[in-house]
């Protein structure tokens, strides 16, 4: 069973090639359905998924079974891997790409100057800043509404400020008007 786990031929490489086809856009298939699931895009998500298993019970009957025929091999499983992994970094790629994630970014500190909100102002954020009370008193609440892409650079400058500050977002789905940082004709 195990003798020609290392053969190499045209027929194990082209089963190899097949698997690796396969397994790569079933993988991309369902990161990208997925992604139209989270966004509520219901038909889209059902097409797909549909599509998906389709290729995945292709991927069962024909192209595996008849890798296994051709002998299993090391070649086909590794192909199978890396078709796994190509068609998971191409879906993320393409959903980066499809994906207009637009967050609400609330920063709650306990610093009551103006500092971190003239920071982020200077670099270009917009910012609503309104006051709180928590448990151990007054708090100032910033609002910034960005990109989900500029979401690191915003934690960034609020760590340079504020470490203890909390950080929360909200995926905003529509949205009309306002200042948005990064945002201008990408809507």
């Amino acid at each position: 069973m195990f003798e020609n786990i290392l053969s190499f031929n045209t027929t194990i490489l082209f089963w190899s090639a097949v698997v690796f086809v396969a397994i790569l856009a079933q993988v991309l298939i369902g990161t990208v359905r997925v992604i139209m699931m989270v966004k509520n895009q219901k038909i889209i998500a059902i097409i797909m998924g549909f599509v998906e298993a389709a290729i995945g019970l292709s991927n069962i009957i024909l192209v595996i079974s008849n890798a296994v025929k051709s002998g299993m091999n090391l070649y086909i499983i590794l192909f199978y891997s890396i078709g796994f992994a190509f068609g998971l970094s191409l879906g993320m790629f393409i959903s980066k790409k499809i994906s207009k994630d637009i967050l609400s970014v609330n920063i709650i500190t306990k610093k009551t100057d103006s500092q971190l909100e003239q920071l982020l102002r200077k670099n270009g954020f917009g910012v609503t800043c309104y006051q709180g009370t928590g448990k151990d008193g007054n708090r100032i609440v910033l609002n910034v509404v960005c990109l989900k892409s500029s979401l690191q650079k915003l934690t960034e400058f609020v760590n340079t400020i504020d470490k203890r500050a909390m950080i929360t977002t909200h995926v905003i789905e529509e949205i009309s008007g306002g200042f948005l940082f990064d945002i201008k004709g990408k809507i």
